[in-house]
């Protein structure tokens, strides 16, 4: 079934969200791209070259792309596909359930990916069970993800997983739809920070796995988290009011 003119609409904005809070939460500035399938379609929503702030993309900017990289939709004046587009194509296009993905240049995930150390779920639960898996790690090369023969391996990497590593390069995260996506790169990234400062001083204890099956089993329902309408776009919507993530804990 093709997608309602509503449907669009909201799905459009989330994908620009999704690309604003990047930049506000440090996830990205200039580079990174969030996408969303176009339910029905062998198509999806991403932002186009050339890599504008992250906090100025809008809904009217993203262009549509097909699973062989050509752009099927947009503005004229935008016409230029992301050069990593067989990232989004080839997942998509090896998995049905992913509705979303994000790539991200994040420093404290991406650091731990280029150290080859464990992300491990150290703080609440909610946030924690981003990493209730640790991210696959994609090392088989270390370039940028250009080429479809690329695309694929890592498609195939981190196919039933929410996150992977692209070594020395940054995150991918894919699943059921864009907020899901969003807020998992924006809980990686604190996941991650703290996993690092607290091997400083002694060795880390995760959170047990039992108390994070909640919150994985509404992942897996694509249940998007009340903290997507209550909080992250209020964020979106009042940017300079964000305080730094998480300082009341």
């Amino acid at each position: 079934m093709a997608i309602d003119e509503a449907d669009m609409r909201e799905l459009r904005e989330n994908v620009a969200i999704s690309h604003r809070l990047m930049y506000l939460t440090g996830l990205g500035t200039t580079r990174g791209h969030s996408s969303a399938r176009i339910s029905g379609t062998d198509t999806f929503l991403i932002k186009p070259w050339p890599h504008i702030q992250m906090h100025r993309v809008k809904a009217d900017e993203l262009i549509v792309m097909d699973f062989e990289g050509n752009i099927v939709g947009g503005d004229p004046a935008m016409i230029t596909k992301v050069s990593e587009w067989p990232i989004h194509a080839e997942i998509y296009r090896s998995d049905a359930g992913v509705g979303a993905i994000t790539h991200t240049h994040q420093r404290w995930a991406s650091m731990m990916g280029i150290a080859g150390a464990t992300i491990l779920p150290v703080v609440g639960t909610e946030a924690a069970a981003a990493v209730a898996d640790p991210p696959r790690m994609f090392d088989e090369d270390k370039a940028l993800i250009r080429r479809v023969q690329q695309g694929i391996e890592v498609a195939k990497k981190i196919k039933g997983h929410p996150a992977c590593h692209l070594q020395n390069h940054g995150m991918v995260f894919a699943g059921p739809n864009v907020q899901t996506v969003t807020m998992e790169a924006i809980e990686i990234e604190y996941q991650a920070e703290m996993t690092w400062r607290a091997m400083l001083i002694g060795k880390p204890e995760a959170v047990p796995k039992l108390d994070l099956q909640p919150a994985l089993q509404r992942r897996s329902a694509g249940e998007v988290s009340d903290a997507w309408e209550n909080y992250w776009k209020w964020v979106d919507q009042h940017p300079d009011s964000l305080r730094p993530r998480w300082s009341d804990i």
